[in-house]
């Protein structure tokens, strides 16, 4: 018996000490080039003058906004591209982000806000329009609109 036992440990033992030829994975290495292609995006956004989203959730972030993407499609009637859902404390917000702003300008031109003005303001949509990007964001709460509206702003009003 306790040969056996002896044979499995050293059996065990090799194995554990055996070299692979399989090269070695990190579970940092994935978010690394994960991070890298994020700074990519943002480096060529701030280049470009362009929205994305990951420049969007920094942003938001940075405002002192929890931030939590859905990973949900979102779709709103008079827009013609398939947008993203995010969760900005508590309150939805829907970001449509076109290639250039001209694009976004011809989409946008038949975009309808006035319908808002017939819903309660608690369930109001607000229409965000700035550079290549159009956000809907749906809250009862004042400041927390005005934060957003300012982080999503700021930009093409020439701050940083």
């Amino acid at each position: 018996m306790r040969v056996r036992a002896l044979a499995i440990a050293a059996a065990i033992g090799a194995l554990a000490c055996a070299k692979s030829d399989a090269p070695a994975r990190h579970a940092g290495a994935d978010s690394a080039v994960t991070s890298a292609i994020a700074k990519a995006e943002q480096d060529r956004a701030a280049k470009t003058d362009e929205w994305n989203r990951a420049e969007i959730v920094k942003r938001l972030g940075e405002a002192g906004l929890v931030v939590e993407d859905s990973g949900r499609i979102a779709h709103h009637r008079g827009i013609d591209i398939e947008g993203a859902l995010l969760n900005v404390s508590g309150s939805p917000l829907e970001l449509y982000i076109y290639p250039t702003a001209a694009d976004r300008k011809k989409s946008s031109a038949a975009l309808d806000t006035t319908m808002a003005a017939t819903i309660p303001p608690a369930q109001r949509p607000r229409y965000i329009i700035s550079g290549n990007l159009i956000a809907i964001h749906v809250t009862p709460r004042e400041a927390l609109a005005e934060r957003v509206e300012n982080v999503l702003t700021a930009r093409h009003a020439g701050a940083p």
